[in-house]
C-alpha cells in the first residue's frame, strides 16, 4: 500500500497537466472539498468561511480541489501527530477571502505540530518531508498548481501560534483572472497585467 501511494504521487507529479481554466464558482469548488475531508474526518471539526453567494474566478476546478484537498489532508496528519491531551480537538478552519487587489486568498488553519521555523520554504521542494514515509510531493504539487495559476503557496504560523498555542496556516492564493498570458499581438494584456499587478503587491506585502 505504502509504494502503491508512492508510485502514484511520484508519476503524479511527473505528468502534472496544465490547468485548463474556465470561469468557475471557487466557492462552491471549496464547500465540496471541506464537505468530503469532514466526511473522511469525523473526529476533526472543520469549518468553512465562505461566502453566501457564488465567488466566480478563472481556474482549473480539478487542480485546484486537488491542491485544497493536499493541504486540508496534510492538516489532519499534523493534528494527528500531536497527542490529543496536549492539543485538544481537533480542528481545521478554511478561510477564503477574495481580495481588493485581485487575488482569490484561501487559508487552511489547522491546531496541529505546525511547520519547523528554519527552512520552511524548503517544504515546497520535491522530495522534502518531516513526515515519516513520506513522499515530499503533496506541497510541491500544491506549488505547481498554484504557480501554474499565476499564484502561489505560503507557509505561515496559525495566528495564535505566539500566544502559547500550535499549529499552521497554509496560503493558497492566486489572481482571479488567471495566469499571466501574452497577448497575440505582443505584450501583455489586460488579464496579464492583473496577475502580474496582484503576484507584485503579494511578494511587496506579506501577511
Amino acid at each position: 500500500e505504502d509504494i502503491r501511494r508512492m508510485v502514484d504521487e511520484f508519476s503524479s507529479f511527473a505528468r502534472m497537466p496544465k490547468p485548463s481554466l474556465a470561469r468557475d464558482d471557487i466557492a462552491e469548488t471549496v464547500r465540496q472539498i471541506v464537505f468530503l475531508m469532514r466526511v473522511g474526518n469525523p473526529e476533526l471539526t472543520i469549518t468553512e468561511n465562505l461566502p453566501e453567494g457564488p465567488a466566480t474566478a478563472r481556474f482549473d476546478r480539478r487542480l485546484l480541489s486537488q491542491a485544497l484537498t493536499n493541504v486540508i489532508k496534510n492538516a489532519t496528519e499534523a493534528i494527528e501527530a500531536v497527542p490529543m491531551d496536549e492539543r485538544g480537538p481537533g480542528r481545521i478552519d478554511v478561510v477564503f477571502e477574495r481580495r481588493e487587489d485581485g487575488r482569490i486568498v484561501i487559508d487552511v488553519i489547522d491546531n496541529g505540530k505546525g511547520l519547523p521555523a528554519d527552512q520552511r520554504q524548503k517544504l515546497l521542494e520535491p522530495y522534502m518531508t518531516t513526515r515519516e514515509g513520506g513522499t515530499g510531493l503533496g506541497l510541491a504539487i500544491v506549488g505547481k498548481i498554484l504557480e501554474d495559476h499565476g499564484g502561489g503557496i505560503d507557509l505561515l504560523d496559525r495566528p495564535d501560534a505566539g500566544e502559547g498555542g500550535r499549529g499552521a496556516r497554509v496560503r493558497l492564493w492566486f489572481p482571479e483572472t488567471g495566469p499571466a498570458e501574452e497577448n497575440p499581438e505582443g505584450g501583455r494584456g489586460d488579464q496579464a497585467r492583473d496577475a502580474a499587478a496582484a503576484r507584485q503587491q503579494h511578494d511587496g506585502a506579506r501577511v
